[in-house]
């Protein structure tokens, strides 16, 4: 997958990622999945990284699992996969002052992370408190004259990832141009409906202790199918008519 993946990367010219999770529905009569509220559906889970309109990394769960738990999974990878991104997009079921800093500290990357309409500003992570804790730790080298990119560098590594996360969330409260998480969602439900179209993406008729391997499986050959249409210059990629 990861493999696949890198090569998708350095053929596509998007630098925006997106992470969000999809449904892989199983029987009704299932004893094995998890009957999902939301999705009023007995269920395993995917969840999927995109870079522009391509998947290049999913992980496996069960349907009632949360997302947020897979995000130091899908950064690792993306870092495997030497992926140069500028903003990574989530729904707000991955909004943690953690997943904001590691980010931007791992991925060098502008978090876009949804968050509630009730979501206020946090005092800890306004310029004040971060210039004081950065002169707190003057003789671990820090001072509230560095450039704030480097004082959150500095708090980071200092055991204050929290804080930098808090101020990286407050400066998304404050954007009043941050996207819409109802149009990532539209974006990435289009792509993952394209996949269960295309290939059997689900965990019906197939043994509990196949389905993370099956599922996996069958994202790889939509990777697949992405990889030969890039390498063939085939535009859409995402259409696979030459295929049928």
């Amino acid at each position: 997958m990861e493999m696949v993946g890198e090569r998708i990367i350095k053929l596509i010219d998007s630098k925006e990622a997106k992470l969000d999770s999809t449904p892989l529905e199983a029987s009704r009569y299932d004893t094995h999945s998890d009957f999902n509220v939301y999705y009023e559906c007995k269920m395993d889970k995917a969840q999927i990284t995109m870079i522009g309109t391509y998947p290049v990394f999913m992980t496996y769960t069960d349907g009632n699992d949360g997302d947020s738990p897979q995000l130091p999974l899908h950064i690792a990878a993306l870092l495997k996969m030497n992926a140069k991104i500028d903003e990574y997009r989530l729904d707000g079921s991955y909004d943690s002052f953690e997943n904001h800093a590691d980010i931007w500290y791992k991925l060098k990357a502008k978090p876009l992370i949804s968050l509630p309409v009730d979501a206020v500003i946090n005092e800890e992570g306004e310029l004040e408190r971060i210039d004081h804790w950065a002169n707190k730790m003057w003789k671990l080298g820090g001072s509230r004259q560095m450039k704030i990119e480097d004082k959150l560098k500095f708090l980071y590594e200092h055991g204050r990832r929290e804080q930098v996360g808090m101020y990286l969330r407050n400066l998304t409260l404050r954007d009043k141009t941050f996207p819409d998480s109802y149009k990532l969602r539209k974006e990435c439900e289009r792509i993952h409906g394209h996949m269960k179209i295309t290939l059997k993406f689900d965990v019906r008729r197939i043994r509990e202790e196949n389905r993370e391997l099956y599922s996996k499986f069958n994202f790889v050959a939509y990777q697949l199918l992405l990889l030969t249409n890039l390498q063939n210059g085939v535009k859409p990629a995402n259409a696979f008519e030459n295929y049928i």
